[in-house]
């Protein structure tokens, strides 16, 4: 089986292409994907969390980022600097996110919205009962993936009030927070993924995509952060209860990367400007966190990056890289 991701030759970043950059010529790279091997213990020891008290950071205007659940269960996130923040998607209980932005110490006053990547219910399920209690928050998405929320779910049709429209690669800011959202791969209804920019800090979101296209290559590239879907093991989902159709639907361009292709592409484009990258969106059926970080890590030791043991303190030469639990909140991070 072969999967594919599209992306521009290879050349330095500084010239690659903007969006309105009359270049349409593009190159494909093939890569071959295969079951992942069983993570060794040496595997497992290398993927194990790390945390520092960082609380000293906290006050400075770094930016700051908390994943609250990840996953076909509920996806919802958190990215900001003190002054102020956004949600990325509302699939968790609002309640629990109300109470884990308290307890990390995080206003709600601060935060300014939610952007949506698409429509699904994992990712929009909890965007009305936030909203609701926080009437100065604002729901950002696309006005396709707006009326996509609209058709595909029993929502009140007052989310309307709260909605303001957004444009793939035009610039939003909010405070000292800048976001770009641009074009994903999925069957959602207009995807999106985000590029956040704060206190000389880059972060990529990119979850529910079956390939990495063009805009999204371009993106990522030019994170310090990123978060980047690592959904299933070929071999499991092949092996697993899954329907023929499911698994057909996952396997294509618009459904989901696998833990093999999501590692190729971080080596591929791994610099040292690079920093932290957390997988995301890990099935539950069709993977492990064990499984997934080995294939990542093992794929960047083919390029000699290790993976660094904390998340503050990187040396020249590796990479933090983590999976975000599924149902539980992620450590706070500070950048």
């Amino acid at each position: 089986m072969t999967r594919r991701y599209s992306r521009r030759s290879a050349r330095p970043i500084e010239d690659l292409p903007s969006l309105f950059t009359h270049e349409e010529a593009q190159t494909e790279l093939i890569i071959t994907t295969q079951g992942s091997p069983a993570p060794t213990a040496a595997d497992r020891e290398a993927a194990s969390e790390f945390t520092l008290d960082d609380s000293y950071r906290r006050s400075r205007n770094n930016l700051r980022f908390i994943s609250f659940g990840s996953g076909s269960s509920g996806n919802c996130a958190y990215i900001g600097t003190p002054s102020s923040g956004l949600l990325i998607d509302a699939g968790v209980d609002n309640n629990r996110v109300t109470s884990e932005l308290a307890r990390n110490g995080i206003d709600m006053r601060t935060i300014r919205g939610i952007v949506l990547t698409h429509d699904h219910a994992d990712h929009v399920k909890y965007a009305y009962s936030l909203l609701r209690r926080n009437t100065h928050m604002r729901l950002f998405a696309t006005i396709k993936t707006m009326e996509g929320v609209l058709r595909r779910h029993n929502i009140s049709r007052r989310i309307k009030d709260y909605h303001s429209p957004i444009y793939k690669e035009h610039e939003y800011t909010h405070g000292d927070l800048t976001f770009i959202p641009f074009e994903t791969s999925h069957d959602g209804t207009d995807n999106c993924g985000y590029f956040f920019s704060a206190a000389g800090m880059t972060f990529a979101a990119a979850t529910d995509m079956g390939i990495v296209t063009e805009r999204a290559d371009y993106y990522m590239r030019r994170a310090r952060a990123l978060m980047i879907e690592s959904n299933y093991d070929a071999h499991m989902l092949e092996t697993g209860r899954y329907t023929e159709h499911l698994k057909a639907r996952i396997r294509s361009p618009r459904g989901h990367m696998d833990n093999s292709l999501t590692a190729s592409y971080i080596s591929e484009i791994y610099a040292p400007s690079l920093r932290h990258i957390f997988l995301c969106h890990l099935s539950d059926d069709n993977n492990t966190p064990e499984t997934a970080m080995a294939t990542a890590i093992n794929a960047l030791r083919t390029i000699d990056i290790r993976p660094a043991a904390s998340s503050v303190d990187i040396p020249a030469g590796t990479v933090y890289i983590s999976p975000l639990p599924r149902y539980d909140s992620s450590p706070f991070y500070v950048f």
